[in-house]
């Protein structure tokens, strides 16, 4: 057999497939081979289709069923071996596109257009498929890249841009960040910046071939940032427009996607009712008719046709009017199949389904469901299965639920004023987020804590509870949006989510004033000014710690005032105003052992500890370090014992002390919280350490870490530090470190610090 060369898992899985239709013994089905080898169907048809690389044993097993030759068996062997080092621990090809809709029919001159659009030999790689709502426009797009899928060896990459749903269109930074993570780069490598996430995603596909699937695109300026630099990949667009920017440049072709013609519709119908379609084939053409080529109508038609004669169905909607001709205005249109369909919902689930209508979360599980609607989670299931069935809810393979753009409008529409539902959910998230906040940030011992499972609940549902804030602000539930803020700015500083104080700490200001609750109002001026420290905006900073102090004095708020008084001390340390650092911290000292606040206490005496540490004062700085930590673990607060961890390390290095215990544990608790401020800190520490003890490459692969992760949360403080350490590594590597070293004492110098000069004199010696 002629032999092409092995280059990805995608080319091994393209010669196996040959095999198994020209092995010496015959050809093999797959099924058959499945069962020979014990393995599922579709894990076979996954190394065949080279998104999974077999593992040695299987891959044996299989070239003996395959009764592949010696030489041909040791080519593949190699081919197999050197793929596997490679990816080390390989991540999986991307796989993202939605399941294929049953019962797709008609489009074939669309599906045409579209292959030769991807053969163009002119090079246009982008198609905009655009038309009106409910036209099928995503399942065109679906069912044409699953066509095409295995011409895309290095994966399929799809997103929902949101740009026609209630909520926000998805931001080309939060697309791209997705997209970098399944195409293998780690979380804290992904860059905070949209155009730096855009320049790696180029990167990252440069020499790929991947095919992207960019669904309901608001407007060119939405999708510009998502589009791949080189000609291998080729890029799917949906959208209500025609994106006419991008047909000008870089020179899109459009697929304009009209309703479906009458025998098509039928045909869709047919499909879906199997040999009840048979009963009454002019009734079916009147349904078919009376839907006016709206796939979604029809399958919505199709769904509620169970069990009742077809020819009943063509009355009920004929007594609706006409609207459902009016393919002009496709909304209204298919408005009246779902008022029809919600005609045969009873009183209960038609509240329902307006209460998904009206809620601002973008998706939700099944338990903040059952907060919506009022019931356990069993219940909730039941009423939901309705939906579902009906086409009015959607639930992914995750079990999240969500509705169609079209179908949610509609409901809002029609929905009442009553926000009962919406708030019930909103307590719902307010609750969970503050359980999850009480395992990661706890105030003492929490009884059964899963870090993991708490970080990733915040993680999964951090854009809801943006928007559920967003929500509670425009009602003007000023308790609930204060409530709401109050925890996530828990999560704001540890979790790196510096950009996002900025939005969550804006509502809790302005709730908390409207309120007039003087402590919740210093609370989030002196969290606001966390968020401008770790920007490296410090004058602004200064101006939020100091109003945060009058207003706590003002309002007797004691608790309030220590937490200002602490952060003013932060400040002053950046700046390296050590003396009046200290006299913050141990002004506020008094405060916090007078309200038995033993965390405030640990936190105080970690700061203490980093000010003696930078005058040198090491003795103390270990006995105000090893205070806080005995603190910390004894509430079970694991991001500040990493933190103080990372600080006692510090220690260590800078009295020629062994450090590296006290970074490893200290990173492994950081890790686990998912506190990226914590990891950022010490992960610079390490590097410094590295580079003192020789170790060269450690110290650069540390600091690489530091900067990638300081640039991802925007802690510019952080990421001076990490290029001025990158810049010292390539220095004793016998390297150029003037560019590490000429950013870093750019970045000191717009944040004010006395760093600036340090760095400075060290390139005047270059």
């Amino acid at each position: 057999m002629h032999s092409e060369p092995i280059r990805t898992a995608a080319d091994l899985g393209r010669d196996l497939k040959r095999w198994t239709r020209r092995r010496p013994s015959g050809p093999v089905k797959v099924a058959t081979l499945a069962k020979r080898l014990n393995l599922s169907q579709s894990t076979l048809y996954a190394y065949l289709a080279g998104t999974t690389l077999p593992p040695a044993e299987v891959f044996d097993d299989l070239l003996d069923e395959l009764g592949v030759p010696a030489g041909e068996r040791r080519r593949l062997c190699d081919a197999r071996d050197a793929l596997h080092g490679a990816r080390g621990r390989a991540v999986a090809v991307p796989r993202e596109l939605p399941a294929d809709l049953a019962g797709f029919t008609g489009r074939d001159a669309e599906l045409a257009t579209l292959d030769a659009v991807r053969t163009d030999p002119s090079g246009v790689r982008i198609s905009v498929i655009s038309g009106a709502a409910g036209v099928g426009k995503t399942a065109l797009a679906v069912r044409w890249s699953h066509r095409v899928a295995e011409r895309f060896p290095d994966g399929c990459l799809y997103a929902d841009l949101q740009g026609y749903s209630p909520v926000e269109p998805r931001r080309a930074a939060d697309v791209l960040g997705r997209f970098l993570r399944s195409l293998g780069v780690p979380g804290d490598h992904v860059p905070d910046d949209e155009q730096e996430r855009a320049a790696r995603f180029r990167s990252r596909l440069a020499g790929q071939r991947v095919l992207l699937v960019l669904d309901n695109a608001l407007d060119a300026d939405q999708v510009r940032p998502l589009l791949p630099g080189g000609p291998d990949c080729f890029v799917v667009l949906t959208s209500r427009t025609d994106l006419a920017g991008l047909l000008v440049e870089p020179g899109a072709r459009r697929v304009e996607l009209r309703p479906l013609e009458l025998d098509d519709g039928v045909a869709l119908l047919r499909t879906h009712l199997g040999p009840r379609a048979e009963e009454a084939p002019d009734a079916l053409r009147s349904l078919a008719e009376q839907c006016g080529g709206l796939p979604l109508a029809l399958r919505i038609v199709a769904a509620q046709a169970a069990g009742r004669p077809v020819t009943e169905l063509v009355a009920e909607l004929a007594d609706q009017g006409t609207d459902l001709l009016d393919v002009g205005d496709p909304g209204t249109a298919i408005g009246t199949v779902f008022s029809w369909s919600l005609r045969h919902l009873d009183a209960r689930a038609v509240a329902d389904f307006h209460s998904f209508g009206r809620h601002p979360a973008r998706d939700i599980d099944l338990p903040a469901a059952a907060a919506l609607l009022g019931t356990d989670v069993r219940d909730a299931g039941k009423r939901i299965d309705r939906l579902v069935r009906a086409h009015l809810v959607q639930r992914s393979a995750t079990g999240r639920l969500d509705m169609h753009d079209l179908v949610r409008a509609y409901a809002r529409e029609r929905a009442s004023g009553d926000d009962t539902a919406s708030a019930r959910l909103v307590d719902h998230f307010v609750d969970a987020a503050g359980a999850a906040m009480d395992v990661l940030l706890p105030s003492g011992p929490v009884v059964g804590a899963d870090a993991g499972a708490a970080r990733a609940l915040v993680d999964a549902e951090w854009h809801n509870l943006l928007a559920v804030l967003a929500f509670t602000a425009r009602q003007g539930w000023v308790e609930r949006t204060g409530r709401l803020a109050a925890v996530l700015s828990r999560h704001l500083d540890q979790g790196g989510r510096h950009r996002d104080a900025l939005t969550v700490l804006g509502h809790a200001l302005e709730a908390s004033r409207l309120a007039g609750d003087l402590a919740a109002e210093g609370a989030a001026l002196y969290d606001l000014g966390v968020a401008h420290l770790r920007l490296g905006e410090h004058e602004e900073a200064r101006k939020l710690h100091d109003q945060a102090l009058a207003v706590c004095r003002a309002g007797g708020d004691r608790h309030g005032e220590a937490g200002a008084l602490n952060n003013l001390g932060n400040l002053y340390e950046r700046l390296g105003r050590y003396e009046e650092a200290i006299e913050h911290y141990r002004a506020a000292l008094p405060l916090v052992r007078e309200l038995d606040l033993r965390r405030g206490r640990a936190v105080l005496l970690t700061n203490l500890g980093v000010v003696h540490t930078r005058l040198g004062e090491y003795e103390q700085a270990l006995r105000d370090g090893q205070e806080a930590l005995e603190i910390f673990r004894e509430l079970g607060d694991l991001g500040g014992a990493a933190r103080t961890l990372g600080n006692l390390g510090e220690v260590h290095h800078l009295s020629g002390r062994d450090a590296f215990g006290h970074y490893d544990e200290a990173l492994a608790l950081a890790t686990e919280v998912g506190a990226h401020s914590i990891r950022t800190e010490v992960l610079n520490h390490l590097g410094a350490a590295h580079l003192a003890s020789g170790a060269t490459e450690q110290a650069r692969s540390s600091h690489t870490a530091a900067l990638d992760l300081a640039r991802a949360t925007g802690d510019r403080y952080e990421e001076a530090r990490a290029l001025e350490g990158l810049g010292s590594a390539a220095c004793a590597a016998g390297q150029d470190p003037v560019c590490p070293w000429r950013e870093a004492a750019e970045l000191y110098r717009r944040m004010g610090l006395p760093e600036a000069d340090r760095v400075e004199a060290l390139l005047g010696q270059r």
